[in-house]
């Protein structure tokens, strides 16, 4: 399969020097990006799953407490009396008002934790994970306007069979593969419930013509890092053979054009690289790429 990047034509310095961007949560397009949605801790329907599962056994308290007694108390009130007596109190009323109170406060503070543990997750990605978004669609105009400088820029063409994109070192690692974005606008219910999928591949379905496919790198493994406005962008080194073609926008300019051929033309590892350039069509008003078979 190939995988395209959208990029604007100032950006043809990522062929130049075969470095490209992995960005910051906080520097996506998606506010809500990584930003993981859950309405409490534990849900409810759990806490009371495992309250009926494993009722309280108080008789290790009670038993604790009733070494504590002076030994002529003791004396006065045998430990299976001691047992019965509150196991009698707890079938009470009050008891059991007593025990719906504490679960209530269990639970408001269950929600009343998730909404500085959600921010401490998203400080977490932000600081340390960088996001490589690819699409499986090259013609799509929203995506050229939006990512391409309305059509003006460019899309690069990745081989997602390449190891580059391929290197994930077990089943349990999040980072180092290329794995296809799912769209849900349903939440997770419990921090509980969150998996590595709904955290770091999960877009609500506004997104979903965008067909995003991405790769999660540490910020830490950047081959570089260079301040642009203020904002740091940390770039990471791929292979000249997991690059296989550039499709130039409909409006680019000669400018990139051949900026884009001389690259092309001077540089040895790169010169298996296909070019192309999209088409408008005014018939079907849609964006028409001429590509030969890449599969």
């Amino acid at each position: 399969m190939t995988l395209f990047k959208y990029i604007r034509a100032e950006r043809i310095d990522v062929i130049g020097n075969l470095e490209i961007r992995f960005t910051q949560p906080d520097a996506l397009n998606d506010p809500f990006e990584f930003h993981p949605h859950f309405e409490s801790i534990v849900s409810e329907a759990d806490v009371l799953a495992n309250l009926t599962q494993t009722p309280v056994d108080l008789r290790p308290m009670v038993a604790q407490a009733y070494a504590m007694l002076p030994k002529a108390h003791r004396a006065m009130l045998p430990i299976d009396v001691a047992m019965q007596a509150v196991e009698a109190f707890m079938a009470t009323d009050d008891a059991r008002d007593a025990t719906a109170q504490g679960l209530q406060i269990l639970l408001r503070s269950m929600r009343d934790g998730a909404a500085p543990i959600r921010e401490a997750i998203y400080r977490v990605f932000n600081d340390n994970v960088g996001i490589l978004s690819l699409s499986e669609i090259a013609g799509h105009e929203l995506m050229w306007a939006h990512y391409a400088d309305s059509h003006k820029g460019l899309v690069l063409c990745f081989d997602e069979q390449h190891a580059f994109f391929n290197r994930r070192r077990s089943e349990n690692d999040e980072f180092y593969f290329v794995r296809k974005v799912h769209y849900s606008d349903s939440p997770a219910l419990s921090m509980a419930s969150l998996d590595g999928d709904v955290l770091l591949v999960t877009k609500g379905t506004k997104w979903t013509y965008e067909k995003e496919w991405r790769m999660l790198l540490p910020l830490k493994d950047a081959t570089r890092a260079v301040v642009v406005g203020g904002d740091t962008v940390h770039l990471f080194e791929f292979p000249p053979e997991a690059l296989k073609g550039i499709i130039l926008g409909a409006h680019a300019t000669d400018v990139t054009k051949a900026s884009v051929q001389r690259l092309l033309n001077d540089r040895a590892e790169l010169r298996h690289v296909l070019l192309s350039q999209v088409m408008l069509d005014l018939e079907t008003r849609s964006v028409r790429v001429s590509w030969p078979d890449m599969d």
